[in-house]
């Protein structure tokens, strides 16, 4: 007995030490955008989106994460104008497959961008399709035979009118076709799903001629390119779908409703059958604007979480902040939210089911400083155990560089433990403030000309900026 009830033990506490929850937000010196992550047989994570950390306007990247969110290495891709990733595909024989948006040239649009790298982030090949106007993806999965639908809009140049799109490619990225939803008015294509090898669950918002009001719709879409049911989502008023998921054979979709009274958005979610047929719906009336933005099950498929912003009534200029709601499995309300609310706006981009039966979910906070938007990852445990947000989390790295330069100033080395050397290029002294995320000033020294060493071993680990004297932008600083 004695052997047996030790066995169970070391199962109880493997158990527990397997479950892993975490909340932790990754910069560079720039505005850094998290939009997608997939999660590797190794229970690790990959992130895309879009950073200038990298020292042009926006380029997409790719983050890789331990399980517990452990910087491993970063990458970054694109021109020189504005790229992005908007979601990341792995495939163990491809390495991994990002669709997104690329802008090569200002004086062109925004094109729907792929490409493919290796498992060490090396690209392998990129493709940029133009779409005849300024194209927005949204969402993208896998094939059966590793081609990519990609889903999203594509904007008029003129501003008349946007087109929902979908764009299938063979393995290596080649276009095989494309499908457009709507031509006047609001149209956009915001999710897809793979429910069979080759059918697929698309939704979104499109414009309806007869009422002039944007709806929600769904729709069944084979792989290739025909639609097998098409229905319109909402019933009085304008909607629209931002996500869907599928549990017990039932589409779950989560959207907005506008209310013409109150000059706002309410919640909006609803269940359907696979033919297209509606099982539940509810719009629920807020006195605030609530914008419901991405829904997932968790990995042990027994709760449903709903990522949704809620407008900050305390303060407008705090913006949207974060709220990830638990649900059962039938849309019913479960337990409160977790928040994640910090001095500006903040959204979840993805979440996903976990291996270890929990959930992750990805998105960017907004600070009132230079670099102002940052990545977060909220990674939720099986038994829906949450760590706990409180403002003060330490930034952890998106470029790993020895230094980073300002305009004028030159620091090394950044990251630093406690010593941080600073080169004032003037013939005479200036001033220089180290400054927390909140825009307080924690100290300020004199430095003369030359190299000068600043003692910041009393510093917590976390990010702070420092303002020079004589510059326009502050130098971000992570402190180990």
């Amino acid at each position: 007995m004695r052997y047996i009830a030790f066995g169970i033990l070391l199962f109880f506490f493997s158990s527990v030490s397997a479950q892993v929850t975490f909340y932790k937000q990754y910069s560079g010196n720039e505005y850094d955008f998290g939009n997608g992550v997939c999660q590797l047989p190794d229970s690790s994570y990959v992130v895309t989106g879009r950073s200038g950390s990298w020292g042009v306007d926006a380029e997409a990247f790719l983050l890789k994460l331990t399980k517990t969110g452990t910087y491993e290495w970063s990458q970054h891709y694109g021109s020189i104008e504005f790229d992005e990733g908007r979601r990341v595909l792995y495939n163990a024989n491809l390495g991994y497959v990002v669709a997104g948006s690329s802008l090569q040239n200002p004086l062109n649009s925004y094109d729907f961008y792929l490409f493919n790298t290796d498992l060490s982030g090396n690209l392998l090949w990129e493709k940029r399709v133009d779409l005849g106007g300024l194209e927005t993806t949204n969402d993208a999965v896998f094939c059966a035979d590793s081609g990519v639908i990609a889903v999203g809009k594509s904007q008029n140049a003129s501003g008349n009118g946007d087109k929902g799109f979908l764009v299938r490619t063979n393995v290596a990225g080649d276009t095989l076709w494309t499908k457009y939803f709507g031509a006047t008015g609001e149209n956009s294509v915001n999710a897809v799903l793979s429910y069979q090898d080759s059918l697929f669950i698309i939704a979104g918002t499109y414009f309806n001629q007869d009422s002039s009001m944007t709806k929600g719709f769904l729709a069944s879409i084979h792989e290739n390119g025909t639609t097998n049911w098409f229905v319109e989502v909402g019933d009085v008023g304008a909607f629209g779908l931002t996500d869907i998921t599928m549990n017990l054979n039932r589409i779950n979709i989560v959207g907005w409703h506008w209310d013409p009274v109150l000059q706002k958005h309410d919640n909006y979610s609803g269940r359907y059958e696979l033919n297209g047929t509606l099982f539940y719906e509810s719009t629920f009336v807020n006195q605030m604007d609530v914008r419901l933005d991405e829904v997932t099950l968790n990995g042990n498929q027994t709760k449903l979480y709903v990522g949704y912003r809620n407008e900050n009534t305390n303060d407008a200029a705090f913006g949207m902040d974060v709220a990830l709601g638990r649900f059962n499995t039938n849309f019913d309300w479960d337990n409160g939210p977790i928040y994640i609310n910090h001095a500006g706006d903040e959204k979840v981009e993805q979440f996903i089911p976990t291996s270890d039966g929990g959930l992750l979910a990805v998105g960017y906070i907004t600070y009132p400083m230079n670099g102002g938007n940052s990545i977060f990852l909220m990674k939720i445990g099986p038994n829906d155990e949450a760590t706990q947000v409180t403002g003060n989390e330490p930034m952890n790295p998106l470029v790993q560089v020895n230094e980073m330069q300002n305009e004028w100033f030159h620091c090394f080395p950044n990251p630093f433990d406690d010593l941080l050397t600073v080169a004032n290029p003037f013939t005479v002294q200036v001033e220089v403030s180290l400054v927390d995320f909140c825009g307080k000033v924690l100290s300020s020294q004199r430095l003369i000309p030359g190299m000068n060493s600043m003692d910041f071993s009393r510093l917590p680990s976390g990010i702070y900026f420092l303002q020079c004297e004589g510059t326009t932008n502050p130098i971000k600083l992570l402190k180990h």
